[in-house]
């Protein structure tokens, strides 16, 4: 009987110490200790403590105090550490001590129903994926101390509407703000010279943005899927449009290029189905592939003096684009590159035009008139143009170039062939 009642009790004492570990203060293993709920690492040389991930996970509202007394010694809190409160969905407010100057990378993610934060002002860097995935957040405060962001700090952070960023902020890194569906406000440091790949991509409520004279560098997909965005201004720091810089941005109809940018990188432009006109400045040297493909309302472009070939696919599937003046330095067209350019009515071919590639103008249906102006024909397949334009349309060639173009085997598929003077008249061949 004696052995059962001291098992019991010692079972007793047990159970009160584990549940004193819980809300006292008391070493675990490893040097991490819980005190008022919150789990630290300890550093008793330097007296120092650094908030840990919590075996049960945090919730409520956390309270984290600027120093803890363990066994009589006082640390103070100077660290968050990675991971901490990550995917503490319960979490619904923190309060961080000024004595805190570093927190790690993940720290909040997933943070589902933390809907604000204010971070110390002796911050100076965020770490990458800092509140990635905190859906619920609304309100980040951001201190001026803060000089560098790592990537994905906010992405998919879907209900967070504005922002300011700290002035000293000169690059923002990848996927800073993907995929945050309801930001509608943001604030650049004017001190701005980099970004990332897909630093606004999917953010559908940005409506429009200012960005700062300084941006040298852009990544690919910096604004894709941005459904809102309807104008913006390239600034002159800009060489380059980087590739999906813009695409699926369905509601783009105002876009301003300067004189400063010579490429515009693949995809830029595709699938901007409201974009109606565009100017493309004459310093523009290089248009990549599919840069303007599926712009479906693009009824006019006026393309760049010096630009010499158009890339496969480059106006594929724009349906409402009616005429293009090619310029007389182009000399050669890509495959695809006017396919399924329905509304195209005619077409005037460079002298200097050396090469067409394959279904260029596949499905052209309405195109008509097609007008070489080269003596030699350019090469060309039997698929650079389509069926119906070859047996329905006319060729139009210089006087004197008809034999040239009817012992080409893929000129010749075109079944009427007419001769035109310098000056456009119509010689009539008897």
């Amino acid at each position: 009987m004696k052995r059962k009642q001291l098992l019991s009790l010692i079972i007793l004492m047990a159970a009160a110490i584990a549940q004193q570990a819980w809300a006292g203060d008391k070493k675990g293993l490893n040097g991490q200790n819980i005190v008022h709920g919150i789990c630290y690492q300890l550093t008793a040389k330097k007296q120092v403590a650094t908030v840990i991930r919590h075996p049960q996970g945090y919730q409520g509202e956390v309270i984290i105090p600027e120093k803890v007394t363990v066994d009589s010694v006082t640390y103070y809190v100077e660290a968050i550490a990675s991971n901490a409160f990550q995917d503490c969905s319960a979490m619904t407010a923190i309060t961080i001590p000024k004595s805190v100057s570093k927190i790690g990378s993940e720290a909040f993610a997933g943070c589902s129903s933390l809907k604000g934060i204010v971070l110390p002002r002796n911050i100076t860097e965020l770490q990458a994926s800092l509140f990635e995935n905190c859906a619920s957040l609304t309100d980040v405060d951001l201190p001026r101390s803060v000089t560098r962001m790592s990537s994905a700090i906010f992405r998919n952070c879907k209900s967070l509407e504005k922002i300011t960023l700290p002035p000293s902020i000169t690059t923002l890194p990848t996927n800073t703000f993907a995929g945050c569906s309801n930001l509608k406000e943001v604030t650049l440091p004017s001190g701005l010279t980099n970004m990332g790949n897909n630093v606004f991509q999917d953010c559908t409520s940005l409506a429009t943005l200012h960005l700062p004279t300084g941006i040298k560098n852009a990544g690919e997909h910096l604004f894709s899927g941005c459904t809102s965005l309807k104008s913006i201004q390239i600034p002159n720091s800009m060489t380059r449009l980087p590739a999906y810089c813009f695409e699926n941005c369905s509601s783009l109809t105002d876009i301003q290029l300067p004189n400063s940018v010579s490429t515009i990188r693949h995809d830029a432009f595709n699938g901007c189905v409201s974009l109606d006109s565009l100017y493309l400045p004459n310093a523009i040297r290089e248009v990549e592939a599919n840069c303007f493909a599926n712009c479906s309302n693009l009824r006019r472009i006026i393309l760049p003096n010096g630009l010499q070939a158009l890339p496969n696919a480059m106006f594929r599937n724009c349906s409402n684009l009616e005429t293009i003046d090619l310029p007389n330095a182009i000399r050669g067209i890509g495959n695809h590159t006017f396919d399924g350019c329905t509304n195209l009515r005619r077409i005037i071919l460079p002298s200097g035009m050396r090469r067409i590639g394959a279904a260029a103008f596949e499905r052209c249906s309405s195109l008509m008139e097609v007008h070489v102006m080269g003596a030699a024909p350019a090469k060309i397949s039997s698929s650079t143009f389509a069926k119906s334009t070859q047996k329905e349309g006319t060729l139009f060639v210089r006087y004197g170039t008809i034999t040239n173009y009817q012992l080409d085997k893929n000129w010749n598929r075109f079944l009427d062939m007419i001769e035109v003077t310098d000056q456009g008249q119509i010689v009539v061949n008897k």
